[in-house]
């Protein structure tokens, strides 16, 4: 996804770029598109500054794009309920597996909030690429900032 801005300054290697939100991806009323951004308008202000690392090397006024890379949406959604999801049925198992049986309920449920709790840890923990998903261009030709 690509959100046209403007950088506002240039600091320590960071540029601030103020954007204006584009809407998605434009399926939103067309049969399959999700509608997702309609959601979020009533929450939303019109323009938002983001401070993001300036390797290309822009300028303050420079008209940029804003490019989110492909795939940040479903890592996120994977990190953020995939691995609690699996913590909780992975810590149920285990919890009934090793209680006794009097008790097995008790470790379902003592595993499943371990496991959440694994889950949401390992989520926010540093696994995965560590790179910015989120990168200036130029907003003309896409090529970069100052290239």
């Amino acid at each position: 996804m690509r959100v046209p801005g403007v950088v506002q300054k240039v600091e320590q290697g960071f540029a601030w770029v103020e954007v204006t939100p584009a809407g998605g991806c434009g399926r939103c009323h067309e049969p399959g598109g999700c509608g997702g951004v309609s959601i979020t308008r009533a929450l939303e202000t019109s323009r938002k500054t983001y401070r993001l690392p300036n390797v290309p090397g822009c300028v303050p006024g420079e008209r940029v794009g804003v490019v989110i890379e492909d795939g940040v949406a479903l890592r996120a959604a994977l990190l953020t309920y995939g691995l609690p999801v699996l913590g909780v049925i992975a810590g149920a198992a285990l919890g009934t597996v090793l209680a006794t049986p009097e008790r097995g309920d008790l470790g379902a449920v003592v595993g499943a909030v371990l496991g959440l709790a694994g889950g949401f840890v390992a989520g926010r923990g540093r696994w995965g690429e560590r790179t910015s998903p989120v990168r200036l261009v130029r907003d003309a030709d896409g090529t970069g900032c100052g290239a």
